[in-house]
């Protein structure tokens, strides 16, 4: 559907609107069909084009922390870390038990070498179910017990500290 609308009217109506996506008379029925969409990339593989649809939407609707936690996501699977970790982290601020942004920054950590944020953030989404019920908690069993298994190996390997010879100091 198609409408007209003149400049000075979309001026005036960007000036009262509360967001683009109110600027640009777009709905939440409307927006919920594009985070569907960009679901179904994502779950498809075709993350460049989830990734799209979703910094689109973080543009239109900012105040939507689902938004930003799915860009997180995507920019995460896509192997995007420092990118991901500010983005997962606004997620995080509009709702600190969203567990899957838990896990994504944790991932986006550990892959960044930060592994003391990594472990404060699994801790964080391990602590918040108890019941071993949620599949990204239960991801952050699988990533804190791997993280384990790495950490106990170096120090048997004796990769827990570091020779310097008297010549480097």
């Amino acid at each position: 559907m198609k409408t007209s609308v003149n400049h000075d009217e979309f001026m005036k109506r960007i000036g009262t609107a509360s967001s683009l996506s109110d600027a640009f008379n777009i709905s939440d029925a409307d927006l919920n069909a594009i985070a569907g969409l960009a679901a179904s990339y994502y779950s498809e593989g075709k993350l460049e084009a989830s990734l799209k649809l979703l910094q689109g939407l973080v543009h239109l609707r900012p105040e939507r922390g689902e938004y930003w936690s799915a860009l997180g996501a995507t920019l995460t699977r896509l192997e995007r870390y420092e990118e991901a970790v500010p983005v997962l982290s606004v997620a995080l601020s509009f709702d600190t038990k969203d567990m899957a942004a838990l896990v994504n920054r944790a991932e986006c950590f550990l892959a960044l070498a930060q592994s003391e944020s990594a472990a404060s953030d699994l801790d964080k989404a391990m602590a918040l179910d108890s019941k071993g019920s949620d599949p990204a908690a239960n991801r952050a069993r699988q990533i804190a017990f791997g993280m384990k298994e790495f950490f106990e190996q170096c120090m048997e390997s004796g990769l827990d500290t570091a020779e310097v010879e008297e010549k480097d100091l």
